[in-house]
């Protein structure tokens, strides 16, 4: 195996029902990991960690190297290790997760993955979402009324991702989770839909798994109990 360890702050699960305080800093972080995704007190955009610096794609378009002193409240991480390299073209979200989905099959779909896709972006459509105030609502309705989507072509860039395998279903999203970032570091989101041709994807793979909890009463008054699998996908995009 890999070798790597997935670092993984809060549930995806508990996001979803609208736990946003941060647990963990960027600094502790990146003490776990130099490749990531995840977001910030607040629900305040979209993170996305390479080569050991943390960025905030925010809901106006902007992007910002984010300090090790702000938190987060969910996400995953870890150190990156070029196992397996692919060629890959895409002309849509779905024939990407498709390919990838395929390399994934071939080398062991029961572990944790990240990825590197670096290329040329004919379209790349992204989203991000604005801080929240609290009372916090549940992340489906905050993507409802506040989402922020754009589209932009024929972008150099980097889409990091992570995907979980089924038995994981219960504490993130099982299947892909992606977010990029430009070549000149000023564009990034959660990913929605891409086309890519000859882009390089280098996989990570993960066999270790680490998951750090909150511990206070934001976390400990949330149902987990009930399966969140499909809001999760309607979440991600991916329905």
């Amino acid at each position: 195996m890999g070798g790597s360890m997935l670092y993984q702050v809060s549930l995806l699960q508990a996001l979803s029902l609208g736990r946003y305080e941060g647990s963990i800093s960027i600094g502790e972080l990146k003490k776990n990991g130099d490749i990531g995704i995840g977001t910030f007190d607040g629900l305040d955009g979209e993170m996305i960690m390479l080569d050991g610096t943390v960025y905030k794609a925010s809901a106006d378009g902007s992007v910002s190297v984010i300090s090790d002193d702000v938190t987060t409240p969910f996400a995953n991480a870890t150190f990156a290790k070029d196992d397996l390299s692919k060629t890959v073209s895409a002309s849509s979200m779905k024939e990407l997760n498709d390919g990838i989905d395929r390399i994934v099959s071939e080398r062991g779909i029961n572990c944790v993955y990240f990825i590197r896709l670096n290329g040329v972006f004919d379209s790349i459509r992204l989203r991000s979402v604005p801080k929240q105030k609290r009372p916090y609502r549940k992340l489906a309705d905050v993507l409802s009324s506040e989402q922020v989507e754009w589209t932009l072509k024929g972008i150099g860039g980097t889409v990091v991702g992570v995907y979980c395998p089924s038995y994981m279903s219960m504490v993130n999203n099982h299947g892909w989770h992606l977010h990029f970032i430009s070549d000149d570091r000023k564009k990034g989101g959660h990913v929605l839909d891409l086309s890519v041709k000859n882009g390089m994807c280098q996989f990570t793979v993960v066999d270790t798994l680490k998951i750090v909890l909150p511990d206070d009463p934001s976390f400990h008054s949330l149902d987990l109990s009930k399966d969140q699998e499909k809001e999760i996908k309607r979440i991600e995009g991916a329905e």
